[in-house]
């Protein structure tokens, strides 16, 4: 084999193991390309979840809210009650009183009916608000569990890349002292060749 044959054989290799370092270079490129969109997307997935606990406060509130008008509507009732007994004994005093008292106990009534009318409204509608909450908290914890899966996945397959990239260097290496080997021969070789002995 001449020098020129050598020489071109090296160049090949050389090529090669070019072409190698830049494959392995996009790849890798790709791979924090991908991880840097997983970690946006648990970001927005966190940030859902924060929105949703928020919510879930602010329903915790206008429930013990409405716990405490129910509260109050049944002292209210309990008062109620008791001008009922009163007006039931100045009943036997005076009808007149009666009527009058029995007026004023029809408007009361009336207004307690709105009032519980309305606290039922708003207790149908939390709950109904309560169950949605539930369903879009249990979709939310499926999509974490998947995401979390995922990043599972790709860490795995980095751990397994970065092997291979581990295994790669070395072989790289070896080719490459090999390649300075030949090319100080060849170099040697041509050398001795421009200074032929006299």
């Amino acid at each position: 084999m001449t020098n020129a044959q050598r020489l071109d054989n090296v160049e090949d290799e050389l090529e090669t193991v070019k072409q190698l370092l830049v494959s392995t270079a996009s790849y890798a490129e790709s791979t924090s390309r991908r991880l840097d969109q997983l970690t946006i997307k648990q970001d927005r997935t966190q940030s859902h979840l924060d929105q949703i606990g928020v919510r879930l406060d602010e329903l915790t509130v206008k429930q013990d809210r409405t716990q405490s008008h129910l509260d109050q509507l049944t002292i209210k009732q309990d008062r109620t009650q008791f001008h009922l007994d009163e007006l039931t004994i100045k009943q036997d005093r005076s009808q007149s009183h009666l009527d009058q008292l029995g007026v004023r106990v029809d408007q009361i009534g009336g207004k307690v009916d709105q009032v519980s009318d309305r606290v039922d409204s708003f207790i149908t509608h939390t709950q109904r608000l309560f169950t949605k909450t539930g369903s879009e908290i249990e979709e939310t914890k499926a999509r974490t569990e998947r995401l979390e899966a995922l990043m599972l996945k790709l860490d795995r397959n980095y751990e397994e890349q970065k092997s291979q990239f581990q295994e790669f260097k070395l072989t790289t290496g070896a080719a490459l002292e090999r390649i300075d080997r030949v090319l100080d021969y060849l170099l040697r070789q041509q050398g001795g060749n421009l200074n032929p002995p006299s």
